[in-house]
């Protein structure tokens, strides 16, 4: 914008003719304001587009989201067997889950369900992480959980044994949830425990 100092000096009426050395000075602080002016008009929409001075979103941008890592997703989903198990599913296991169980895909529900009616069949259950190694959005992890056999669990009546079942599961945690999970275990060691197949305390980590 032209100042008003300016226009006014340009405007205001002068006596007698103005010498060329002054009018030519005159119009070059005109032109270069005018010029100036015309720069900064250049210069707004870079501003309006709410960016800050290093070029960086301002004002009123969206903010990001901070998701849990895929290690502290994992880490306190399989805590949580000792705890809240039921809320933790439903906080770090996505509803779309991809799931690939002992026997193959099965369903989300099926899989709490299952859980958690081991849990409340054991006396004493305690789940324990033996390892977790990451790799990009995959976490694997090496785990047992036992107690002492007390309720009916898959229809196996309580025996009054300790049993233990124990495997390596994979999940792939996308935006602080497990969206694909993979298990494999001694689950078939698990069941004979139960109906007292095989001796009590079989089922260890790492047994074949």
């Amino acid at each position: 914008m032209i100042s008003r100092k300016a226009r006014t000096a340009a405007s205001a009426p002068t006596s007698g003719s103005t010498p060329p050395a002054r009018r030519k000075r005159a119009t070059g602080v005109v032109t270069g304001l005018a010029l100036a002016a015309t720069l900064a008009v250049v210069a707004v929409p870079a501003a309006a587009q709410g960016r800050g001075p290093d070029g960086a979103p301002s004002g009123h941008s969206s903010p990001r989201h901070h998701y849990l890592s895929p290690l502290q997703v994992t880490s306190a989903y399989y805590n949580s067997y000792n705890g809240d198990l039921a809320a933790a599913f439903d906080r770090y296991i996505s509803r779309d889950l991809v799931l690939h169980g002992f026997n193959g895909p099965e369903s989300r529900e099926d899989w709490i369900k299952g859980d958690l009616g081991i849990k409340a069949g054991l006396t004493g259950f305690r789940m324990t992480v033996l390892d977790q190694i990451v790799e990009g959005d995959k976490v694997v992890t090496r785990w047992s959980f036992g107690g002492v056999h007390t309720g009916t669990i898959f229809g196996i009546p309580a025996s009054g044994r300790r049993v233990e079942l124990s495997g390596i599961s994979i999940d792939r945690v996308i935006h602080g949830q497990s969206v694909e999970h993979w298990s494999e275990g001694n689950f078939g060691r698990f069941l004979d425990e139960l109906s007292g197949k095989t001796a009590a305390g079989a089922a260890t980590p790492g047994a074949e």
